[in-house]
């Protein structure tokens, strides 16, 4: 009678099985122990593929004779690609030109990334001269124009001077600064 070989069952070799088990420790230990966050930024939920997120963002603009021109950071970017706009969070720019020095900072930023303009919202801070400051909750700064504008209610300061209105057209180059509507002010010479 003919006999009935059983199939050899095989396992793997200890060694294999023992450095399975290691990388298995590995990860284990090594896996955060707390939810990673997501950039603190509100893009209301339209998160979609292709999206791009980044934390300690820097963004540096040359000119062509290899001088810094623009500096912008920011804590958090968000890209949408669909769009082509970045969606930035506590946001500050600087720009280098000599005699056209602007620093300005909020708690929210967009950049069209085809026109290249930028608009900030929130508690939004401007040096304008050295000795001016601006104060208001929206702008859009035009870096290729050096013109910043805004709709809302505003606040220049110099000194102790001050001036509030509705409406700013600001121009970098010329350093020139227009306030639009309802002009008020104080001259302390």
């Amino acid at each position: 009678m003919p006999r009935k070989v059983m199939p050899r069952l095989r396992t793997p070799g200890l060694g294999i099985s023992l450095l399975l088990l290691v990388l298995t420790a590995l990860v284990w230990w090594s896996w955060p122990q707390h939810p990673i966050s997501l950039p603190q930024i509100d893009w209301h939920g339209q998160i979609h593929k292709g999206d791009q997120a980044a934390e300690d963002v820097v963004m540096r603009q040359y000119t062509a004779a290899g001088n810094l021109d623009l500096l912008a950071t920011a804590q958090a970017a968000y890209h949408v690609p669909g769009v082509d706009q970045t969606v930035l969070s506590q946001v500050a720019v600087e720009r280098f030109k000599p005699g056209q020095q602007t620093h300005l900072r909020a708690d929210q930023g967009l950049v069209d990334d085809r026109s290249q303009r930028i608009t900030l919202w929130g508690n939004v801070v401007g040096t304008l001269q050295p000795d001016t400051r601006l104060l208001t909750e929206r702008v859009y700064y035009d870096p290729q124009t050096g013109i910043i504008t805004s709709p809302e209610p505003v606040r220049l300061e110099r000194g102790r001077d001050w001036m509030t209105g509705v409406g700013l057209r600001a121009s970098v180059k010329t350093q020139e600064v227009d306030i639009l509507h309802e002009v008020r002010g104080a001259y302390i010479p």
